[in-house]
């Protein structure tokens, strides 16, 4: 396609673009070169398309040229520090004079940024989105192949295939898939120009012979991707209105029939306003009675804690009970132990004083018999001596009011002086019988 179909095409493509957008505002053109040159619906255009608020002041009826080139110069700041979108080589000027060329130039670029570049169809975007999604929307549909826009489209059937999908039971496929090209392509483009909305920007025998700018081909097939995603947006625009429709009905329905039951309610507005008198009685008398059993938990609260304190006095008490007990049969056992050990010693001392008074008795007896004894020899020596009183008598004298055991005493000494003296008469008796027997023994010889 020559330079100048492509801006036929682009000329035709970017006007219908253009109004779609402004008249949201009611706004329109009828030539790009000359409608956009104020720079007003250029401003409008770029606030519609991109949904951020124009916040500069502008001209709204610029009658100089330099008011214009304001303006314009504004729109460009505008999509340049706002928008973030870089257009190169063109100037407010080339608004004003009316560059063609420039103008849709800028306007290619502007499309592809929001209507080619959101374009995805699974892990592609932009222009190999677009052809996935046509390959995607035309398959299963006979002889149609798409693989790239270079080729793909010039038999016809991919339009054509588009066009049917959109609204099968318009036409038959079958039908026109047995047409030439030609034939297709301007039944398609006719088809979409009609019912799709897609103005009719390709000439078949160009796109039939291959010489149709590429451009323009995504330019086309692009017109169809937001004619399904319109239709799209629609269909559930009409699910959401009859949705709001149904519950609308529903509502008038229940509207109706609460009038025909406004006077019931109105009676039984009037027994619940009576109910709620009676129930508001019940509930200060409920009231008053929760009050008084929330006094009557409160002491009985109060009369828990002082019991709890009470108990915990009776167990510090009980505790110390047991620890004095404790203490007390710890003494207990240590008086036992020196019972025990009392009567073991007094029983010994019992067995010791028999034994002792066992002594003594022998003692006495053998003192009664050396007393005996003694008493024989004190009448050997009283009759070898001069003395007219006898010991017997004089020991009794001296031992007479003694206790017994000092008697003893008394006894056991003259005994022991009785046995020095015998002893010392027996010595003198040895002596004497030596003495003797020596001169007995002189005599004999």
């Amino acid at each position: 396609m020559a330079g100048k179909d492509w801006e036929i095409v682009q000329e035709k493509a970017f006007t219908a673009w253009v109004n779609s957008v402004l008249d949201r505002r009611g706004e329109k053109i009828a030539d790009v070169a000359k409608d956009l040159s104020d720079g007003v619906k250029l401003i409008f255009f770029l606030e519609l398309v991109s949904a951020k608020k124009f916040n500069k002041k502008f001209d709204y009826e610029p009658k100089a040229r330099i008011n214009m080139i304001q303006n314009i110069a504004l729109a460009l700041k505008f999509l340049d520090e706002d928008l973030k979108i870089k257009v190169q080589g063109i100037g407010a000027e080339d608004f004003v004079d009316h560059n063609k060329k420039m103008i849709l130039g800028f306007l290619w670029t502007l499309y592809r940024k929001y209507r080619i570049a959101v374009i995805s169809e699974g892990d592609k975007s932009s222009e190999e989105g677009l052809l996935l999604w046509t390959k995607n929307t035309t398959n299963g549909y006979n002889g149609v192949n798409v693989t790239t826009f270079g080729k793909s489209f010039r038999d016809g059937l991919a339009y054509l295939a588009l066009a049917h999908k959109f609204e099968p039971s318009q036409f038959s496929y079958a039908e026109l898939e047995k047409l030439d090209p030609v034939a297709r392509l301007n039944a398609a483009f006719d088809y979409a120009e009609k019912n799709l909305g897609v103005p009719k920007l390709l000439e078949a025998e160009e796109v039939m012979r291959g010489t149709t700018d590429e451009r323009s081909l995504v330019l086309y097939t692009s017109l169809f991707f937001h004619a399904y995603r319109a239709k799209e947006e629609k269909e559930r625009l009409e699910e959401s209105k009859s949705a709001i429709a149904s519950r609308l009905a529903g509502l008038q329905s229940s509207l109706e029939n609460e009038k025909m039951s406004r006077e019931l309610l109105i009676k039984q507005k009037e027994e619940l306003k009576s109910l709620l008198a009676s129930l508001e009685g019940e509930a200060a008398s409920r009231e008053h009675h929760l009050r008084e059993l929330e006094a009557k938990l409160d002491e009985v609260l109060k009369n828990l804690e002082l019991e709890k304190l009470a108990r915990l006095e009776l167990e510090n008490r009980l505790a110390k009970t047991e620890k004095d007990k404790a203490l007390l049969e710890l003494a207990l056992a240590e008086a036992t132990d020196a019972k025990n050990r009392l009567e073991a010693q007094v029983e010994a001392d019992r067995q010791r004083a028999a034994a002792e008074a066992q002594g003594l008795g022998l003692l006495r007896k053998h003192l009664d018999q050396h007393v005996q004894g003694l008493l024989k020899w004190q009448k050997l020596a009283i009759e070898s001596s001069a003395s007219g009183s006898t010991l017997d008598d004089q020991i009794i004298d001296e031992v007479s009011g003694l206790p017994f055991g000092e008697q003893v005493k008394h006894l056991a000494s003259k005994l022991d002086d009785e046995n020095k003296a015998i002893q010392k008469l027996l010595v003198q008796k040895e002596d004497d019988l030596k003495i003797s027997q020596k001169k007995n023994s002189s005599k004999a010889k």
